[in-house]
């Protein structure tokens, strides 16, 4: 009786490890899965401002333009999709179009790219009604400010760093485009 208490102790004190350790494996395995799973859509009120369609004007050392821009939630609300087009005095046009979002610790990070073949990234952080962010690329550096005026009201002011060393300003106001009722 002894040795099959000595025995039993000994299976018990050799198989309690393998267990814990497949218990551990099974809850990596869940954690794993957990980790794979979008974070939730964006919902901060930065973000539910932005989405609409604008139209607005911006003016630069290159002259005044026309401009239009929208923004929408995309890829199940994890980023903002947003298009622009500028017309400027001269005939010349100006398209781009980019995604931003919030990362983990609150950062926002975007991709830009530009009918003028510039592909740029993007980091900044929202404080109160305005959010900086710097665009960073070979054709140069960008550190845009958008402040929100209001619900249906926007300016931007960007400061351009060329690779050449000279620095271009401009000034971009923005206003809401009443959104047309459905027909019934």
């Amino acid at each position: 009786m002894k040795r099959l208490i000595q025995l039993l102790l000994a299976v018990t004190i050799c198989v309690t490890p393998l267990l814990a350790q497949e218990k551990a494996e099974e809850k990596k395995v869940e954690m794993d899965a957990a980790q794979m799973m979008p974070p939730e859509a964006l919902s901060d009120e930065w973000s539910k401002w932005m989405v609409g369609e604008w139209e607005g004007w911006s003016e630069s050392a290159m002259g005044k333009s026309k401009d239009w821009f929208k923004c929408e939630f995309g890829l199940d609300g994890q980023f903002l999709m947003m298009q622009v087009s500028g017309t400027m005095e001269n005939g010349m046009t100006y398209e781009g179009m980019g995604a931003q979002t919030i990362n983990q610790t609150g950062e926002v990070v975007g991709y830009w790219i530009d009918n003028w073949r510039g592909m740029y990234e993007g980091k900044g952080k929202p404080e109160g009604n305005k959010l900086t962010i710097v665009w960073e690329s070979p054709m140069g550096k960008a550190e845009r400010t958008m402040e929100k005026i209001s619900d249906d009201k926007f300016t931007v002011i960007e400061k351009f760093s060329m690779p050449n060393g000279q620095i271009m300003e401009s000034k971009s106001e923005m206003t809401r485009k009443a959104m047309m009722s459905e027909k019934k």
